[in-house]
């Protein structure tokens, strides 16, 4: 296995945050699960964090701007790995919460890491898919305006 160049992971992580803070409604418009494109319309049909029905059910396209939301099959594969970095950070801070309090132990570090991931694991797969999709899309602030003029011309 090589070596891993934490000149890479510091080039990808700048320009991760540097893309991010271009402008600062993305951030807002992820955790809010709205359309990476207007910002506007749901990302999701059902906006309920805990309510399972149609949990995973996304429209086609964004009822705003028209952004089409299944972008290609098997797009949303690639949040899969944001949603598994998300679990491990939330491990991370159980446990320095552990080491902190001097409270560590195996089986009740156990326990707790697997309750809090089955609480916030609805959320953490909903921002994971938001994200993904707003590191493909750009905002663009016409795009409802755009939309209404393209659908009126047709």
């Amino acid at each position: 296995m090589p070596p891993i160049n934490i000149d890479e992971i510091n080039t990808f992580t700048y320009q991760l945050i540097n893309y991010m803070s271009q402008n600062s409604n993305i951030l807002k418009s992820v955790f809010k699960f709205k359309c990476p494109k207007c910002h506007v319309g749901d990302l999701f049909s059902n906006t309920a964090i805990y309510q399972y029905k149609g949990f995973f059910d996304m429209p086609n396209n964004c009822p705003k701007c028209n952004q089409d939301f299944q972008i290609e099959t098997g797009f949303y594969l690639g949040a899969m790995f944001v949603s598994y970095a998300l679990a491990v950070v939330l491990n991370l801070f159980v446990f320095v919460c552990f080491l902190i309090f001097d409270a560590y132990e195996l089986i009740s570090f156990l326990v707790v890491a697997a309750i809090i991931l089955l609480i916030t694991m609805p959320y953490v797969i909903k921002v994971s898919r938001s994200l993904w999709i707003a590191l493909s899309i750009s905002y663009n602030p016409n795009a409802i305006k755009d939309y209404e003029e393209h659908h009126q011309n047709k």
